[in-house]
């Protein structure tokens, strides 16, 4: 019996001498970025507007993670890395961000509608010029990311407006032609309907609904327009904004106007 307990205790004294040997020799795998992102904007300063939704805001120009080296793996491999710009309050040390993907880079243009959107989460109050602090945040595990440094940007947000089901649009040669139009949007706090992109040296009106029961036109952008009048004019080919002021539905247009820019 005595022999048998002795016998056990030495297989037991092996074994553990074994298992520490085996935690000694164990080697600690790491992965070692050969850079961090960096990160330019091409503007400091932005006043975003709904009815340029679609258009740029800031375009964010950066540099990714090159390369990785690894040590104490045997097969190493190349992460898959997440690039998103982070944003917060100025001085708020990016405690609780909103975030905006950066897609692959290395230049990532966002649009107004979608800065908006990220501010708006941010809380920061419409039609107020907002101190900002952006970084681009780089994570390639789920506990290890990089950081860029901190780009600064002042912008200014806007309240969202619901559109109205019917809308004013433009329709003629001078757009998409007679048989379409080009859907105006309506601004809340001005209570204007604008259109922003390429017109022709044509010919072209306004009408209410896509229906020409109710359409504008007249003799040019000084005079007040006037329903069914003349078809207006283009005067050469360009990006313009066009802007229809006094018109908020379909009724009291005596005073409607518009302006090209």
């Amino acid at each position: 019996m005595k022999n048998w307990l002795t016998q056990t205790a030495g297989l037991c004294a092996v074994a553990a001498l074994a298992l520490t040997a085996c935690k000694k020799d164990e080697m600690q795998a790491t992965l070692t970025p050969s850079n961090s992102p960096t990160l330019t904007a091409s503007t400091n300063s932005v006043v975003l507007q709904q009815a340029n939704s679609t258009q740029t805001a800031v375009t964010f120009t950066w540099t990714p993670i090159a390369s990785f080296a690894w040590s104490g793996v045997d097969h190493p491999y190349t992460p898959a890395v997440a690039y998103q710009f982070q944003i917060d309050k100025k001085g708020n040390n990016f405690a609780a961000p909103v975030t905006i993907s950066a897609g692959a880079g290395p230049a990532t243009a966002v649009s107004m509608g979608d800065l908006n959107a990220a501010l708006v989460n941010l809380g920061l109050t419409p039609n107020t010029a907002a101190p900002l602090e952006v970084r681009l945040n780089a994570n390639y595990a789920s506990n290890a990311q990089l950081n860029s440094p901190v780009v600064a940007l002042t912008a200014t947000p806007f309240a969202f407006c619901a559109q109205p089901q019917k809308a004013w649009s433009i329709i003629g040669p001078a757009g998409p032609g007679w048989s379409n139009d080009y859907t105006m949007t309506y601004d809340c706090d001005a209570k204007t309907f604008s259109y922003t992109g390429p017109l022709t040296a044509d010919q072209f009106k306004f009408r209410f609904g896509k229906h020409w029961t109710t359409n504008l036109g007249g003799a040019g952008p000084t005079v007040p327009l006037a329903k069914d009048g003349n078809n207006l004019m283009i005067a050469s080919s360009g990006t313009y904004t066009v802007t229809l002021y006094n018109a908020t539905d379909s009724t009291k247009l005596a005073t409607a106007y518009y302006t090209v820019k």
